[in-house]
């Protein structure tokens, strides 16, 4: 036995090692591809480290920590809509985040209490670690940035924000609204977004639990929305599926993008992007995951919020 203060270390594997693994340890079929393609696929397309972290799509064990029902194929398909959703997730995100500094800095242009600069000053006088990268340019990564960091002596609201990272943004834009008595809107919901963006801008694989996570609170006011909504869904599933977190933070970044995003054309653009991969390519091999109760729940809610924010903007 380890002692409780050694590490545990994983043996190297072969792609033929974790074949074998995976069928006499995991108990997983092969099925939907064959040996041979996965050999393939882990050499060139993706390594097995990732692709376990997809094992919780499937409910059902032996008693020995086999799986039933679970095929190499069912990992490379969710590890291939995975991908094809961060890259969407962070497209919105990062549209959002640029509507949200261009709400900001309208705020600031037609607020007449406020002269652009003793807002930052009190922000960075009350968050020194941001001062501090400010000043050192933490963000300066190269040629593209030394525009944006010709104001770090004196800042402005309309040049700061484009020296922050979203978390700092974030805490900014709040405090910014609170600084002058004024509802900016969504500061609470901040926190769900940022995740999201987060998990897709590092390529985290975030389609692999599908469970409500027990003492998680969802988002209080898009929970409320959804339960007023009319959408076709019971309010225990609504209230049960918030409790997910990747479902609640998908929520509220619709709720949040519907809301904020002012320029239509690009906004309803990007919708009508994520209701065809919806559509399309996610269930693409549906027949795949018939025996999956969570992934399709998981599927029908997600596809219920999509349709009812989105059917708010587009016409």
């Amino acid at each position: 036995m380890p002692k409780s203060d050694e590490i545990e270390k994983l043996p190297k594997l072969t792609p033929a090692q974790i074949i074998d693994y995976c069928k006499n340890k995991l108990g997983i079929t092969f099925n939907i591809v064959d040996e041979e393609y996965v050999t393939t696929f882990l050499q060139k397309q993706n390594y097995f480290f990732r692709l376990e972290q997809y094992l919780g799509i499937c409910t059902n064990q032996t008693r020995g920590g086999k799986y039933i029902g679970l095929d190499f194929g069912h990992l490379i398909e969710m590890s291939t809509i995975d991908m094809y959703l961060r890259k969407i997730l962070f497209k919105m995100t990062i549209d959002l985040e640029h509507y949200l500094k261009v709400k900001l800095v309208n705020d600031c242009q037609n607020n007449p209490q406020d002269d652009g600069y003793e807002v930052v000053a009190s922000f960075l006088e009350k968050n020194p670690k941001v001062k501090e990268s400010i000043k050192t340019g933490f963000r300066l990564i190269g040629y593209y940035d030394k525009t944006m960091f010709r104001y770090t002596k004196a800042p402005a609201v309309w040049n700061f924000v484009e020296m922050l990272e979203f978390n700092d943004f974030s805490s900014f834009y709040s405090f910014y609204y609170d600084y002058f008595k004024k509802d900016g809107g969504w500061s609470k919901q901040f926190e769900a977004v940022r995740k999201l963006r987060n998990a897709a801008a590092h390529n985290s694989c975030i389609l692999c639990a599908f469970k409500p996570v027990s003492g998680f609170v969802g988002d209080y006011e898009t929970t409320l929305e959804l339960l007023e909504g009319n959408m076709g869904v019971g309010r225990g599933t609504i209230s049960s599926m918030m409790k997910v977190p990747l479902l609640n933070d998908f929520a509220v970044l619709l709720s949040v993008y519907t809301k904020s995003a002012t320029y239509k054309t690009v906004r309803d653009k990007t919708l009508q992007e994520v209701k065809d991969f919806f559509d399309g390519r996610m269930i693409q091999h549906k027949d795949y995951f018939k025996d999956f109760t969570e992934v399709k729940n998981a599927y029908r809610f997600a596809r219920g919020v999509l349709e009812y924010y989105s059917s708010k903007v587009l016409t």
